[in-house]
C-alpha cells in the first residue's frame, strides 16, 4: 500500500478479491513501472485507519474509481467515493471511472441488477444514517457520469491497462502543466510543454526510457524528466499546444529543453526539428530544421530551437505542432535527458 515520493498521487479505488486478482494485481506494477505515484487502496485490509485512507484521498490528484458487481457491498468503498465526490467537487482531484466487465454507466447511475441490489441492501442497513446513504447515491450518480473506460467481458485486459496508463500519464501531465504553466524568470508569459506530455517513443518502456523528478528553479517546480536509457530504434518526440492562451500578434519561441550525459552515444547524425501552426483547418509550416545535439554532450540544460511563429486571433481554433526526430536507427543511443518544450515570447 506504500506510495512513493515522486510526483501527484494516484488513488485507487476498489472492491473484492476477484477485481484485485484478477485485475489489479496486473494493473499495480505496470504503473509502477511507469513511475506513477501510486496507492492501492486494498480494502480487505481491516486494520487500516479508515480517517488515513480519507487524508490519502486528499493529498492525491486523481482517483481511478473500478466499479464492479460487487462494489456496492461495502460500505467502505461507498464512504471513499463520497470523499472523491467532495475532492472532484472542489477541483483538486480528477477521476477516471472504470466500468468492470458487467458493469457500465447505466448500471451504477440508476442502480440496477445485482449492482443495485446490493446497495439497497446496505442502504437498508445503515437507515439510521440517511445523510451518509445520501452522499453515497449522489457519488455514484455523478461519477458514472465522469468519462471515463470499460472494459467489457470479451476485451484483452492487458491491451486495456495498457489504454488506462495512457491515460492517467495525460491526466497528470495535464495536471503538471496547469499546476506550472507560467514561465518564471526572463521568460516572463512563456509556457511550458513538460515532458510527460510529449509523446516520446518507446517512454513507456523501462528498459529503453527513465523517468525521475527534479526541482526546477527556473519553474519553481517539481518536473518530471525522461532520460534515455538505450534506444536502437528511431527517435521520435512529438508534442502540441493550443495558441488561445497566447497573445494574438505577439512572435513566440518554441524551444526543447534539453541536456545530455558526458556518457551520451549516438548523437552524431543531427536531429530534424520541425514547428507548424494549424488554424482553422489550414496548415503553416514555419520551420523545418536541423540540429546536431553531439555538441552539447556534457552541458547542462541546453535550449534547442524549433522555431518563432505569430500567435493567430484568440478566435481562432490554432495548435502548434513540433517534433524533434532523428531517423538513424543503425546506432544504438542514449543519454538524452528531456524536460519538455518551451513556449514563450520572443524578446
Amino acid at each position: 500500500m506504500a506510495a512513493s515520493s515522486k510526483g501527484p498521487q494516484v488513488f485507487i479505488n476498489f472492491r473484492g478479491p476477484n477485481v484485485r486478482n484478477r485485475f489489479v494485481v496486473f494493473l499495480e506494477p505496470i504503473l509502477r513501472a511507469a513511475n506513477i505515484n501510486l496507492f492501492v487502496d486494498k480494502d480487505d485490509v481491516l486494520s487500516t485507519d479508515p480517517a488515513n485512507l480519507m487524508a490519502r484521498i486528499g493529498e492525491s490528484r486523481v482517483a481511478v474509481v473500478i466499479f464492479s458487481k460487487a462494489y456496492t457491498s461495502s460500505d467502505w468503498c461507498l464512504d471513499e467515493l463520497a470523499m472523491i465526490k467532495e475532492c472532484m467537487d472542489r477541483g483538486s482531484l480528477r477521476v477516471i471511472p472504470i466500468f468492470y466487465k458487467h458493469t457500465t454507466p447505466s448500471v451504477v447511475e440508476e442502480l440496477r441488477g445485482k449492482f443495485g441490489d446490493s446497495f439497497r441492501v446496505l442502504k437498508r442497513k445503515y437507515l439510521h444514517e440517511p445523510e451518509r446513504t445520501r452522499k453515497w447515491e449522489e457519488a455514484l450518480e455523478s461519477i458514472s457520469k465522469v468519462k471515463g473506460m470499460s472494459l467489457a467481458k470479451e476485451r484483452n485486459e492487458r491491451e486495456f491497462i495498457d489504454s488506462m496508463v495512457i491515460e492517467i500519464q495525460i491526466l497528470l501531465s495535464q495536471i503538471a502543466l496547469k499546476g506550472n504553466p507560467k514561465i518564471e524568470s526572463s521568460h516572463q508569459g512563456g509556457f511550458l510543454v513538460p515532458a510527460r506530455r510529449l509523446e516520446i517513443t518507446h517512454s513507456g518502456n523501462p528498459e529503453k526510457w527513465a523517468w525521475s523528478s527534479i526541482y526546477d528553479e527556473p519553474y519553481r517546480a517539481d518536473i518530471e524528466i525522461a532520460t534515455m536509457i538505450n534506444v536502437h530504434t528511431l527517435v521520435n518526440i512529438n508534442g502540441d499546444f493550443h495558441t488561445m492562451n497566447l497573445t494574438s500578434g505577439t512572435t513566440y519561441e518554441v524551444v526543447f529543453l534539453v541536456s545530455l550525459a558526458d556518457s551520451a552515444l549516438g548523437w552524431k547524425n543531427p536531429v530534424t526539428l520541425m514547428l507548424k501552426l494549424v488554424s482553422d483547418g489550414s496548415e503553416k509550416k514555419e520551420h523545418d530544421k536541423a540540429s546536431c545535439l553531439n555538441d552539447y554532450i556534457g552541458d547542462d540544460w541546453v535550449e534547442i530551437p524549433v522555431g518563432e511563429f505569430k500567435a493567430p486571433p484568440k478566435k481562432d481554433d490554432a495548435k502548434i505542432f513540433f517534433s524533434m526526430h532523428q531517423y538513424v536507427d543503425s546506432d544504438p543511443k542514449s543519454g538524452l535527458v528531456v524536460k519538455g518544450v518551451a513556449v514563450r515570447p520572443v524578446e
